[in-house]
């Protein structure tokens, strides 16, 4: 009997002695099956910082601009059809992505503190790239078919402010990486910087075309009854200029131009463009402004880029007729003055009323662009007598 209890008592034991084996193979790791069931739960390897994700990110919507709340269409400038360049404003580089110039109180869509359209909401950005040094130099083509616009008026050239470079040239930038179309800086937005927003008030020209340069902008300004004025201010010593380009977003090309800050000559005045005896581009008047220019004009076909008188702000309003002549025989025309000009609306007329006024401007523009190698008499009335003189257009 007592060997058959001390059988059973070893064979329990053994089974014990097994069991707790097999719990040992199983805390160690060594069950079969265990690892690979284990290397399974293992959480993902981490991801490295600067790894490119294994899938893209997401579309993200279209960034901010002051203009219009649908992205802008394809090939055509935030401020209508992009104009031909005319020979004598050809020659202008396209400058690096990221330089600049600057625009006065009546903008292409128009100057912020008179109340812009709603803007465009903005493009989130996940990272903000280097802003590259300006190019723009004393001697850059932009500079010199300024001057030469300037000498058709008889002015002083001006020079280029390599204080102000870098300002305009992150406006510019700001203009197409944030996709707007302002004469000012949003605070919240990545690409804003103070020195941007003192270059903002200037001239700007945004474009969905990366191939846009300065050439256009100058044609476009040139042919803007609120933007000549500015080109052609005697006091206007210095200024800053540049280009950006950025093909993400829908404006591709900005180009920017400081007329504002170099007001620092003296005020003589009368001026007049295309001056007595110059020759000048025949060109077509410029659509989009803000101010709309041609709101008030009889509807043509195209209208001739102004021709331009100012009289000095003392004498805002005096104009009060023009008469206008090609090769001996009168042709219709447009008469903008402080005194006559409406907009589109209260607003717009008050405030192109005042940009005018700013230099006494009287602007004739031609019920058509005027034909090449044409000679123009040209003659604005006002109590002191007319004010007449003669030019040609370049053949």
């Amino acid at each position: 009997m007592v060997g058959w209890r001390r059988a059973l008592w070893a064979i329990l034991g053994g089974a014990a002695l097994f069991a707790l084996g097999l719990i040992g193979l199983w805390l160690a790791g060594w069950w079969p099956g265990q690892q690979a069931g284990q290397r399974t739960a293992l959480p993902p390897a981490p991801h490295v910082a600067g790894q490119a994700p294994s899938t893209p990110p997401p579309e993200v919507p279209a960034d901010p601009a002051v203009e219009v709340t649908p992205v802008p269409p394809a090939p055509v400038t935030a401020s209508g059809a992009e104009p031909p360049v005319p020979p004598d404003l050809t020659g202008v580089q396209e400058e690096g992505q990221d330089t600049a110039p600057a625009s006065p109180a009546s903008g292409e869509q128009q100057p912020v503190d008179v109340g812009q359209p709603a803007p465009i909401p903005p493009r989130p950005v996940v990272t903000v790239p280097p802003a590259a040094h300006p190019t723009a130099t004393p001697t850059s083509p932009l500079l010199a078919g300024l001057n030469r616009v300037r000498a058709r008026a008889g002015l002083q050239a001006v020079t280029a402010e390599a204080a102000w470079q870098a300002g305009c040239a992150g406006h510019a930038r700001y203009l197409v990486r944030a996709d707007r179309a302002e004469h000012r800086e949003d605070p919240a937005n990545p690409f804003r910087s103070a020195a941007g927003e003192a270059c903002a008030p200037g001239h700007y020209f945004v474009s969905s075309r990366a191939e846009s340069g300065p050439e256009r902008a100058l044609t476009y300004w040139v042919g803007g009854a609120f933007h000549l004025p500015q080109l052609i201010d005697p006091r206007l010593t210095r200024v800053a200029a540049g280009v950006a380009h950025d093909a993400a977003g829908a404006f591709q090309s900005a180009v920017v131009l400081d007329v504002r800050r170099g007001l620092t000559g003296a005020a003589r005045y009368p001026v007049r463009y295309p001056g007595p005896g110059q020759s000048a581009p025949s060109l077509r008047a410029a659509t989009g402004e803000w101010p709309d220019a041609l709101a008030g004009c009889p509807a043509v076909a195209a209208r001739g880029a102004p021709v331009a008188l100012l009289l000095g702000p003392d004498r805002a309003g005096e104009v009060t007729g023009v008469t206008l002549r090609v090769n001996g025989q009168a042709v219709g025309a447009c008469l903008l003055t402080a005194s006559t000009f409406t907009g589109a609306n209260e607003a717009e007329t008050r405030v192109g009323r005042t940009v005018l006024a700013a230099q006494g401007a009287a602007l004739a523009l031609p019920d058509a662009p005027l034909p090449a190698g044409a000679g123009v008499q040209v003659s604005f009335e006002t109590p002191r007598g007319p004010v007449a003189w003669a030019f040609r257009t370049q053949p």
